[in-house]
């Protein structure tokens, strides 16, 4: 039996997890790192607890029942703190460099920890853009972030207050499959060897 919320979404993608020189090894310590950093930030923003954290292999979905604004203030910067500790003097085929895509929206859920509805869709689609892909290859940061409109909505409401901590986005339009939209998006981190 389904129910239903709304959660805000945290799509997290290892850029270039299958390169050539990406053994199986390589891959192991990507993932695992990914995953311990993404544990340490959730925990430390005190969202670990309610976090569901669906495996991907080569990245994740973190669905959480806080709103964005808290996704964006606490979890994205200490996992970019986590990443640039981490990328400091690692050779070229271990550095970790990351798409990041934020969202809110509705999902239905079961029993199983199965969660399906168009805005978990839309996270995926942010993600895997051909554009957000290319915008983290032409970039040596590490990170490139991307939220929704909605969720940038929430952004401009809260810079008007006091927006210190979420990052400065720029639009950014892209298209995958039969999704067509607007993204905001950030560049993050110390910059490493793309």
């Amino acid at each position: 039996m389904y129910q239903h919320a709304t959660f805000t979404f945290l799509g997290l993608d290892i850029e270039a997890f299958h390169r050539f020189d990406r053994d199986l090894s390589a891959q192991m310590v990507l993932r695992s790192e990914l995953l311990c950093m993404l544990d340490i930030a959730l925990k430390d923003a005190d969202l670990y607890a309610d976090a569901k954290i669906l495996d991907r292999g080569d990245g994740a979905l973190v669905i959480l029942p806080c709103g964005p604004l808290q996704v964006l203030t606490e979890v994205v910067p200490r996992l970019t703190a986590s990443l640039n500790a981490y990328n400091e003097d690692k050779p070229s085929r271990l550095v970790l460099r990351l798409r990041l895509a934020v969202h809110q929206g509705a999902a239905a859920y079961d029993e199983r920890g199965g969660y399906i509805g168009r805005d978990v869709t839309f996270v995926f689609r942010m993600i895997e853009s051909e554009t957000m892909r290319r915008q983290l290859a032409t970039t040596t940061r590490p990170i490139v972030l991307a939220v929704s409109e909605r969720v940038n909505d929430e952004v401009k409401a809260a810079r008007a207050d006091d927006g210190q901590l979420i990052p400065q986005l720029d639009s950014l339009s892209f298209e995958t499959k039969e999704t067509r939209a607007t993204a905001w998006t950030a560049q993050l981190g110390r910059c490493v060897p793309a």
